[in-house]
């Protein structure tokens, strides 16, 4: 389901942000994630009292199990950024290992969601939808503008703030590349926000399976294993294909990116992956 990619990635967005709180946020995880979920479903004292205990084991399960895995990933990654070049495949190979770590710990949240969902009442579904209406013209407002060329300056606007994070401060030259390689891979806000809703719609559709008492435990599990699967190859062909060629374009300016990077801006971005790594190992 959405709601617990969305809740992963937060996670990882918020550390790698500001890597300074890696630590503070990956000890405290349990009790980020049940306050970030509460905000989606306005839980009762009683789902909180059944939910809280359900992310302690996974997380306890991911520092027990996971988390020297996700630090080799990332040793990966800070000595791929250090080298002078880095190809399109293997940009995309790095992609790969950090989409991988987050199936597995996908896996791990099918438990907890197959423990809370038979409990969400009719009045939470709703209050479920209407955040996640929220979310999706969030999306809109920021991401589909008028023209493609607005597009592709929002676009810009971001990918440089985020390059910028790993790399320090980018030249004048690597920012046009950028935007030259944005117009020649715009992308088409419609096919992507049909596809939000349509994810919007299965998480609804996956709870109110689930609620059902004529499921057992497996088919609970296979029910929401196989929304994850739709996460990954989305049954929307024109979205899944559109994803496919933007990925792919993605992975040619990063490697591009990189080669055009300066000795300095190489040394930032170890420095900057360093400080995370730095941070997990004291957890």
């Amino acid at each position: 389901m959405r709601v617990s990619r969305i809740v992963i990635s937060c996670l990882i967005v918020i550390s790698v942000s500001a890597c300074g709180f890696v630590k503070t946020t990956y000890n405290n995880a349990p009790e980020i994630l049940a306050w970030w979920l509460d905000d989606y479903f306005d839980f009762t004292i009683n789902q909180n009292a059944l939910l809280k205990p359900s992310l302690a084991r996974v997380h306890h399960w991911h520092r027990n199990q996971q988390l020297a895995e996700d630090i080799a990933t990332l040793k990966a990654l800070k000595l791929a950024v250090s080298e002078d070049r880095m190809s399109s495949s293997e940009a995309c190979s790095q992609i790969d290992k950090i989409k991988m770590r987050l199936n597995v710990l996908q896996v791990a949240f099918i438990p907890v969601i197959s423990e809370i969902a038979p409990l969400i009442s009719d009045e939470q579904l709703v209050y479920l939808k209407q955040k996640l209406n929220q979310r999706a013209e969030k999306w809109k407002s920021e991401w589909w503008q008028e023209t493609p060329s607005e597009q592709v300056e929002a676009r810009l606007e971001k990918i440089v703030e985020f390059a910028e994070k790993v790399y320090g401060n980018l030249s004048q030259a690597q920012r046009e590349m950028i935007k030259q390689k944005l117009l020649a891979s715009p992308t088409e806000p419609s096919i992507i926000y049909s596809e939000i809703l349509r994810r919007n719609e299965d998480i609804i559709q996956t709870v109110i399976a689930i609620r059902s008492n004529e499921l057992n435990q497996t088919k609970k599990h296979a029910l929401i294993e196989a929304g994850f699967g739709r996460l990954q190859s989305s049954p929307n062909m024109e979205y899944q294909l559109h994803s496919n060629q933007i990925t792919q374009r993605t992975c040619e300016m990063l490697s591009e990116l990189h080669v055009s990077t300066s000795q300095l801006q190489k040394q930032h971005a170890s420095a900057w992956i360093g400080g995370i790594l730095n941070q997990l190992l004291k957890v």
